[in-house]
């Protein structure tokens, strides 16, 4: 269990903190997504974590020990779809991660047939293509065993097949570790590409602007906006009935309005919306970020 408490980061000469008050437990969940719109603190959260930072104020404990920086270097590793490591050729990279005691050459095998690594390649990344680097990364991160894997964007520059390959790898190592074949470890994967990140997490952490939105489960996420739909005035007395509703948006079509509403908490049964002549659709994980990012805007 990880737990961060009132984790807050300002750089130097900036005014505007990139992390503010971030307190979270990272507790049962395997894979976590990490989402927020560009500058919201996500890549400085995961250097954070992995010890590459030390947070201008507050601290992290790993089952109820304090972590040091040193310590979260130590069991973390963090790959990143940045070009920071261009000068290095994949042969160092690789060289380094076997110095780890959790490294699994096996899986690092497997990922060099699967991807086609250029594993013995003597050219510095940058030489490379954007997924050809992002992959030599990424497969060594998986490989490394370290016990928290952070994953900054390393599928950005993928294409589709390969994207949804590394996707799989996650899952598999993740299902592994579950069932007990494998050490405890624990992934956190950001992204803007929000919606195949509903298929490989269990949890999710929004971010914006530094601030803590949300951390909660996938499932628990989408149940946070729901789609109603029916003739505009049958819309209008069923929000008339629950003044305390949040409508988060509404949009009309033709004579049939549409209202996206947050359903938490409230005892609003499906008998009741058809007494009303109206029905209801869940929204995806993308519609629930987006809604929760634009309510925030307000």
């Amino acid at each position: 269990m990880i737990t961060l408490d009132s984790i807050s980061h300002t750089y130097p000469g900036e005014a505007a903190p990139a992390l503010r008050d971030v307190s979270l437990t990272l507790g049962d969940a395997t894979v976590t997504a990490l989402v927020g719109p560009n500058g919201s603190g996500k890549t400085t959260l995961m250097q954070i974590l992995g010890g590459l930072m030390v947070p201008t104020s507050g601290s992290i404990s790993i089952d109820g020990v304090q972590a040091s920086a040193d310590d979260l270097l130590t069991g973390s590793i963090m790959a990143s779809s940045s070009r920071d490591l261009d000068d290095v050729p994949a042969t160092i990279l690789i060289q380094y991660a076997r110095l780890r005691s959790t490294w699994d050459e096996q899986l690092f095998a497997h990922y060099a047939r699967r991807f086609d690594l250029l594993v013995r390649s003597r050219k510095p990344l940058g030489k490379l293509s954007a997924g050809q680097a992002a992959v030599v990364t990424g497969a060594i991160a998986l490989a490394s065993g370290a016990p928290i894997t952070l994953l900054d964007e390393i599928q950005a520059p993928l294409d589709v097949p390969t994207r949804y390959a590394f996707y799989e790898e996650i899952l598999t190592l993740a299902g592994e570790c579950l069932e007990g074949k494998r050490p405890p470890r624990r992934f956190l994967v950001s992204s803007h590409m929000v919606s195949e990140l509903e298929k490989v997490a269990e949890d999710v952490i929004v971010l914006k602007k530094g601030v803590l939105l949300a951390h909660e489960s996938i499932d628990d996420f989408t149940a946070r906006v729901t789609s109603i739909t029916g003739h505009a005035s049958d819309v209008e007395r069923f929000l008339a009935a629950h003044p305390d509703l949040t409508v988060i948006a509404s949009r009309a079509l033709g004579a049939t309005r549409e209202i996206v509403v947050d359903l938490r908490g409230a005892s609003i049964t499906e008998a009741e919306l058809a007494s009303h002549s109206l029905t209801s659709s869940p929204c995806s994980f993308q519609d629930a970020f987006a809604y929760l990012i634009q309510e925030n805007d307000q």
